[in-house]
C-alpha cells in the first residue's frame, strides 16, 4: 500500500514497486494521474482508491482494500500530504496557527502507522516506511515547527520499533530535502519566479547549491523506500535515514 502514491516520491515508489514484481494498493486525489500511472505499469499490478490522508477511516478503508484484494499486506509506504500552513519564521506565526503544523506535518503518518500495525501484528510480518523532512534533524530556517513535527515523528519510529519488534513488524523513515519534480519542489521553483522574499526560498537555494552531489530526484528517494518494504531489509527497524544529495550530513 502506498499512501499518497500519485504525485512525487509516492508516484516513483509505485512505479519501483511493481517494476520488483510487487501488486500495489496507492492512495491519492487525482484520479486523472493515477489512471495515467496504472496504464504505464504491469496489467493488474497496480491499483488506485482515493482517500483523505487526514481522515483515519479513509485511511483505514484502503490499508483494509488492498488487504483484502490481494490475502495479505507486506509493506504500508506513509507519503504525502499537505504543505499548509507554509513555512514561516516562528515569530511571524499567528497562535491559531500552531497547531496546525502538527496536524497537517504529522497526524496522517499516526493515521497510517496505526491503521497499517493493527492489520500486520496479526500475520506477525510488515513493514511500515514513513518519509519525513530533514528539517526534523537540521535546524532549518523559518521550519521550526514543521521539523518539530518532524522530529516527533522520528522520534516514534525508534520507539514503536521497539514496541512492534515482538509482534514481527518493522518501522523506518526516510528523511528527504529539497527533492526535484515533487510538490514542494515545483512551489519552490513558483516562488523563485515570483522573486519571492520567503526566508524559506532563501534556505532552499542555498541548499541546492551546497547539494555535493546534486538535489534527489523521486526515483532516488523511491529505491530506498523499496529497499525498506523489501525483504532484504528485514534486520533494519527504528532507522532514520536521510538522502538529500548532501544537502546535510545529520548524525545517526
Amino acid at each position: 500500500m502506498v499512501l499518497g502514491g500519485t504525485s512525487g516520491v509516492g508516484r516513483a515508489a509505485v512505479r519501483q514497486l511493481v517494476a520488483e514484481g510487487a501488486r500495489v494498493v496507492f492512495q491519492g486525489r487525482d484520479r486523472d494521474r493515477a489512471e495515467e500511472l496504472i496504464a504505464s505499469l504491469a496489467k493488474d499490478h497496480a491499483h488506485f482508491e482515493p482517500a483523505d490522508l487526514y481522515s483515519y477511516g479513509e485511511v483505514d478503508g484502503v490499508i483494509a482494500s488492498a488487504m483484502k484484494r490481494f490475502g495479505r499486506l507486506d509493506a504500508v509506504v506513509a507519503s504525502g500530504g499537505s504543505f499548509e500552513p507554509r513555512p514561516k519564521p516562528f515569530v511571524d506565526l499567528k497562535p491559531e496557527e500552531l497547531a496546525l503544523y502538527f496536524e497537517t506535518r504529522l497526524y496522517h503518518r499516526l493515521n497510517a502507522i496505526h491503521s497499517a500495525f493493527n492489520r500486520m501484528r496479526d500475520a506477525r510480518y510488515g513493514k511500515i516506511v514513513t518519509l519525513t523532512t530533514d528539517a526534523g534533524r537540521i535546524p532549518t530556517p523559518a521550519e521550526s515547527l514543521i521539523g518539530g513535527a518532524a522530529a516527533a515523528q522520528i522520534f516514534m519510529t525508534r520507539s514503536l520499533a521497539r514496541e512492534f519488534a515482538v509482534h514481527g513488524v518493522r518501522i523506518n523513515t526516510v528523511s528527504i530535502s529539497l527533492t526535484e519534480e515533487t510538490p514542494s519542489w515545483e512551489r519552490q521553483q513558483a516562488q523563485l519566479a515570483k522573486s519571492s522574499s520567503e526566508v524559506i526560498v532563501d534556505a532552499f537555494k542555498k541548499l541546492e547549491a551546497r547539494a555535493a552531489f546534486g538535489l534527489c530526484m523521486p526515483e532516488d528517494v523511491a529505491s530506498l523506500v523499496v529497499y525498506l518494504c523489501s525483504p532484504r531489509s528485514d534486520k533494519l527497524s527504528g532507522a532514520t535515514i536521510s538522502i538529500n544529495g548532501g544537502t546535510s550530513y545529520p548524525a545517526y
